[in-house]
């Protein structure tokens, strides 16, 4: 089943924009703090959105059932990356320093505080699916899925394995079908920072295949939180 006539209504009398969000980009969330993509600007937009869910007002969050499913198989070696490239971040800083103070540098080496990240943003996770509205799998997304597949269209491709994926897009495109035949008029976002399976090559825009699927019920594209925000209209909350 996906969501029910009832929460449907629910919904849309709600008149909140709604965010419905991949995996990729809720597990950025414990992913290695050491990548270059990382920012404290991205990082405080998603930090806000989740607070206004929290408190009730400003946005609804929804999760695809096959995106809980993949974080709760997945969480545990994401973070488990994250901390082995902190540990070697750090373990790179000391050797810097030391090499430093070898050829007369003085001052104390301040980054052992950045130790315990992960743990810190474990918490920030588990709030996310603690806030989030799960949308069943049914029948009919597994077969529009896999016709997806067999196209294939984005973000399937030929050669790869991405019936995951589509089954996410098609859930999210069943939901919003479903609201804007409802009467919902505020912003859909699809919000994920796996771009590479779903931007045109070279480019920073969706490719034209499920671009067409989106604009068809009106979903946005966001490839972080930052402009998720922007999009669903919230970036001066």
């Amino acid at each position: 089943m996906s969501l029910s006539s009832r929460e449907i209504s629910r919904l849309v009398g709600m008149g909140l924009p709604v965010l419905c969000v991949d995996t990729c980009t809720v597990l950025d969330v414990v992913r290695d703090i050491t990548r270059e993509s990382v920012t404290p600007a991205d990082v405080n937009a998603g930090l806000a959105l989740l607070a206004m869910v929290e408190v009730g007002c400003g946005l609804t969050v929804l999760m695809a059932e096959q995106v809980s499913l993949e974080i709760a198989g997945n969480a545990a070696n994401v973070e488990q990356e994250a901390r082995t490239a902190l540990e070697k971040f750090l373990a790179q800083t000391q050797r810097i320093h030391d090499v430093a103070e070898a050829y007369g540098a003085q001052g104390p080496l301040q980054v052992l505080h950045l130790d315990g990240h992960v743990r810190r943003a474990r918490p920030v996770l588990d709030r996310w699916l603690q806030v989030a509205q799960v949308v069943p799998h049914n029948d009919g997304v597994a077969s529009r899925a896999l016709r997806r597949v067999n196209e294939p269209r984005t973000p399937a491709r030929r050669g790869k394995e991405s019936m995951k994926d589509c089954v996410i897009v098609e859930a999210y495109i069943e939901t919003a079908s479903q609201l804007r035949a409802a009467g919902m008029t505020v912003p859909i976002v699809f919000a994920s920072s796996n771009t590479r399976e779903y931007f045109a090559p070279n480019t920073r825009h969706l490719q034209e295949d499920i671009a067409a699927d989106f604009a068809a019920v009106s979903i946005e594209d966001a490839p972080n939180w930052g402009a998720a925000k922007h999009s669903l209209g919230l970036s001066h909350a």
